[in-house]
């Protein structure tokens, strides 16, 4: 182990991951738990620079005792001003850069994949870093598509979990309407878990984009299941339904889950936010219409 690494190893204990689907509540509510004070991550600055870890010095700038102006998601703000704000963010060239070229970390399951050590002590060095610059207490880390929780887990041992669920047929409709829609029903877009039967299914499904979504869905769900019996890790397990019946019960409960205490920073972002149940909204174009047999079937695929 490096010096830098044996020095701040701290900064690393217990880290907060965050983890769904996609489209399932995983960025909303992970931007109110990353408005807690403790917390560093990935935020759009490195994104722009994968490799280079001084970049989060950056966020002493925006984020300090005098002042506070952290910026948003961009779904919820595409503001000029909001773009250059350092905000977190969910991309993967960081990723990938981090976690080098042997490991395919945004379209792979990464089932039964571990890191080198070579690897963890590189990833865990590039992470303290990412929170001592910040000048932060501890990490917070937001992915969305498979868990991957053998390998974080293997990087990070006494990881914190969250896995935010949402219902099957709301979440596909919304990877309807996002500008990623094509690549998810032209494709299987995670690979590395599928059986030959799978593989052929998958193919008697893609002329259906909403069906072959719908089986990507359960791959998702079925494989982060099959992890979570595998790796016993230490894991909240809740739903998007939940968050919009109450917020802020919600939002305490997660944070008394990963041994936060209450922040003023995460209420008062939490007041500025306009929270509603997505799943009862109209789809917004005729592409992620969802007809009651579609619908049917989307919950016949999920549940086989």
């Amino acid at each position: 182990m490096n010096d830098f690494l044996k020095q701040n190893s701290h900064l690393l204990e217990k880290p907060v991951i965050v983890f769904g689907t996609g489209r399932s509540g995983t960025t909303v509510i992970s931007e109110i738990i990353f408005q807690h004070e403790d917390l560093a991550w990935h935020s759009n600055w490195q994104e722009l620079f994968p490799k280079f870890a001084p970049i989060n010095y950056l966020r002493r700038l925006f984020d300090n005792k005098y002042w506070r102006i952290i910026g948003m998601n961009t779904q919820n703000n595409k503001s000029f001003r909001n773009y250059v704000l350092f905000r977190p963010i969910e991309r993967y060239d960081f990723w990938e850069a981090v976690t080098g070229k042997r490991i395919d970390f945004s379209r792979s399951f990464l089932l039964n994949e571990k890191a080198t050590p070579e690897e963890q002590e590189h990833i865990r060095t590039f992470f303290a870093r990412i929170v001592k610059y910040q000048k932060r207490k501890r990490l917070a880390i937001k992915i969305t598509g498979p868990a991957r929780m053998e390998y974080l887990m293997s990087i990070f041992p006494d990881a914190q979990f969250i896995n935010i669920q949402r219902d099957p047929v709301a979440t596909i409709r919304s990877w309807m309407e996002i500008y990623w829609n094509e690549q998810i029903t032209n494709q299987l877009w995670w690979q590395g878990a599928y059986t030959e039967a799978e593989l052929k299914k998958a193919e008697e499904l893609s002329s259906d984009k909403f069906l072959f979504a719908a089986f990507q869905y359960r791959k998702l769900m079925e494989t982060t299941q099959q992890e979570i019996e595998k790796m016993q890790p230490d894991i909240y397990t809740t739903s998007y339904e939940d968050f919009v019946k109450d917020p802020q019960v919600f939002i305490k409960n997660l944070m008394d889950f990963v041994h936060l205490q209450p922040s003023k920073l995460v209420d008062a972002f939490m007041q500025k936010l306009s929270i509603a149940n997505r799943n009862e909204r109209k789809a917004v174009s005729e592409k992620s219409e969802i007809t009651p047999e579609i619908k049917q079937q989307i919950m016949e695929i999920v549940n086989a």
